[in-house]
């Protein structure tokens, strides 16, 4: 008998999309802003566009930056960069008037985090569109693309890591990895960065610049990292195709991790009739423009 793996998703009574936890109980409230903006995207769903907009309600309001990352979790001190670039694409997608506020997030995100060094930019390009913002962006967008998946491809190849099918993953543990691998692990530019950083290509209006950073962010994936593929409009084969569809999922965001010995969590694949909210499966779906 083949035991039924499921994913962890659930909505909470706030709108929020939340992650049961496989070990300590813990429901993920500090990482639900960009889990809940994932969530709307994908679903259109009024509780989870709201959520947001409630969480943000002083801001977009009367400018008073007191963000926090879920109304059970009002922590504002260590508010990060990554919970304000979800906001920022929260914004584009589903209140766009009102996106010219994004200008108004101070360079001082919380006590514990600035705005990183490409985030104005960003910023800058898609609330205010003017042309030399979007060059400035791309300019300093390519950079960092180029260098990231250099030095990503230099640190596995000389640990001699490789990627394998997500049937195949399995998360090795530190002490079980070589010094080499365990550098490459600790060193690499994190893989969760590489989902917000096409959604963040994705929101750039369409024209010369986004098409040279898509091209640019493709490599800095697996192959079978379909959903950022996607958003960064790549061509795929009919076999491709044929897997995405049978695509069950894992029961973690695979799209925001490796399938190599760089990831350090453990994910599983899905098995069996899956509840709702399976966003690993949904979340790819929602972005095909195929049939």
């Amino acid at each position: 008998m083949v035991n039924i793996v499921q994913h962890r998703f659930y909505k909470d009574s706030y709108g929020f999309l939340l992650e049961r936890s496989r070990y300590n109980g813990d429901s993920g409230r500090g990482d639900a802003i960009a889990k809940t903006v994932l969530a709307a995207i994908t679903y259109r769903e009024k509780d989870f566009i709201d959520a947001i907009e409630f969480n943000f309600a002083y801001f977009l309001a009367d400018y008073q930056w007191i963000p926090q990352r879920h109304p059970e979790d009002p922590r504002i001190e260590d508010f990060s960069r990554d919970h304000t670039v979800w906001f920022v694409i929260w914004l584009r997608y589903f209140l766009p008037e009102e996106l010219y506020q994004a200008l108004r997030i101070p360079k001082q995100i919380s006590e514990k985090f600035k705005q990183s060094f490409d985030m104005p930019f960003w910023i800058r390009s898609i609330a205010r569109g003017w042309w030399i913002d979007k060059a400035l962006y791309w300019i300093v967008c390519s950079i960092m693309l180029r260098f990231n998946d250099w030095w990503n491809r230099r640190l596995r190849k000389k640990a001699g890591i490789i990627s394998v099918p997500y049937t195949e993953f399995k998360c090795t543990k530190e002490e079980e990895l070589s010094k080499k691998e365990l550098y490459a692990r600790k060193h690499s530019v994190p893989s969760y960065i590489m989902d917000t950083q096409a959604f963040m290509i994705k929101c750039l209006d369409d024209g010369w610049f986004k098409d040279r950073l898509k091209k640019r962010m493709i490599p800095l994936v697996e192959p079978d990292n379909w959903l950022v593929r996607m958003l960064m409009d790549d061509v795929f084969t009919a076999q491709e195709k044929a897997e995405i569809r049978a695509y069950t999922g894992m029961d973690a965001l695979r799209w925001s991790r490796r399938m190599d010995k760089t990831t350090d969590i453990d994910m599983f694949q899905l098995i069996g009739p899956q509840p709702p909210w399976n966003m690993d499966v949904d979340l790819l779906h929602s972005n095909l423009d195929w049939q």
